[in-house]
């Protein structure tokens, strides 16, 4: 977000802005009566971004991070309009008063006038808004970061990324924006966010787009060698005069193939019909270029399509990639199953 760029004074539904630039002075006064109880200081404001359709002036949400009701989310065209269900929500309006006067305050307005001024000039009225109380969630909120949602939020179609998420659909939400944090084993895993937020949101090729959620999995696999290994080497300790028979439970730990397996198959819990999916989309691909898939192994599957892309990309024709378009988007959804249900109790 911008910084803030401009002083604020608010009384009776007029908010006095002061161009910090050229010293200008000039008065916008709210179509919706906000209210100004609240002191914007003890909250934070975000924009997020859904390039999905479906967002309108009532797009309008109270935003919930595990289960600790802290903010709201809407659109910025609600701000200067009647025509939507919360115009008269005291709630709605508190929160609506911090965004106008935050919005306000990093408007670059230059040399431009001011007349018949209107934030919409200078905000997409496809931006929402997240606006969130600081201070509560510090106080109930262990290690509170709003950016360790970002993967949940968009896996509700939501980005913090200006280029918006039209990977995944938006999902139903009946008035409430309810986000949760990556499972413990992966929580602190900080990269993890940086994808959501910032790279796999982005308009990308196919091929890039690909290595990005693989990435995710080679994280994620890495966890599990951790794991395994450890538990191997107890094992060892415990017995060492087996350690012969204990050689092919450690070529399975090294192999990179195992690992991908094992995390579709021990380590997470994956929706029966996105794994289906997925593994149609990961024969199609391997069948098309000439390559041995498994009826059902969809990691294993999706290993050889990994290994197709790394080193035999060159050759994929048009239909290929654009199959490959396709798998990515079942690919994304899997791999949110995946790093929402994800754990080291192993099945």
């Amino acid at each position: 977000m911008k910084e803030e760029t401009n002083g604020i004074k608010y009384f009776d539904g007029v908010f006095e802005v002061e161009d910090r630039k050229s010293g200008n002075e000039f008065l916008y006064e709210t179509i919706i009566g906000v209210d100004d109880s609240l002191s914007p200081d003890n909250f934070e404001m975000r924009f997020l971004y859904n390039r999905n359709e479906g967002i309108s002036e009532n797009s309008i949400y109270k935003f919930y991070t595990d289960k600790q009701r802290i903010g709201w989310v809407f659109p910025v065209q609600s701000l200067e309009s009647k025509e939507h269900d919360y115009v008269d929500d005291e709630y709605y309006l508190q929160y609506a008063y911090i965004a106008i006067y935050k919005l306000l305050q990093m408007i670059e307005f230059a040399e431009e006038e001011y007349s018949d001024f209107s934030i919409l000039d200078y905000y997409s009225d496809d931006i929402q808004v997240l606006v969130y109380d600081k201070e509560r969630a510090d106080s109930t909120i262990e290690n509170f970061d709003i950016y360790n949602y970002s993967v949940d939020l968009f896996s509700k179609g939501y980005s913090f990324c200006k280029e918006g998420n039209v990977f995944t659909k938006s999902a139903e939400i009946d008035k409430n924006i309810r986000v949760k944090q990556l499972p413990e084993p992966i929580r602190g895993i900080s990269y993890i966010n940086i994808l959501f937020i910032e790279l796999i949101p982005l308009q990308e090729s196919s091929y890039s787009k690909f290595h990005l959620i693989y990435q995710i999995i080679e994280i994620l696999i890495g966890v599990v060698f951790k794991y395994r290994m450890e538990s191997l080497i107890q094992e060892i300790a415990a017995s060492p005069e087996d350690l012969f028979e204990k050689r092919e439970k450690l070529n399975d730990v090294m192999t990179e193939k195992k690992r991908v397996i094992w995390l579709f198959s021990n380590f997470s819990k994956i929706e029966s019909q996105k794994k289906e999916i997925l593994n149609d989309f990961c024969k199609q691909l391997l069948e098309k270029n000439h390559k041995v898939y498994e009826k059902h192994g969809v990691g294993s599957n999706l290993y050889a399509v990994r290994c197709l892309i790394v080193h035999n990309f060159y050759s994929l024709n048009k239909q290929s990639r654009k199959l490959l378009e396709e798998l990515n988007v079942s690919f994304l959804d899997v791999v949110l199953d995946i790093l929402f249900t994800f754990t080291v109790a192993e099945k």
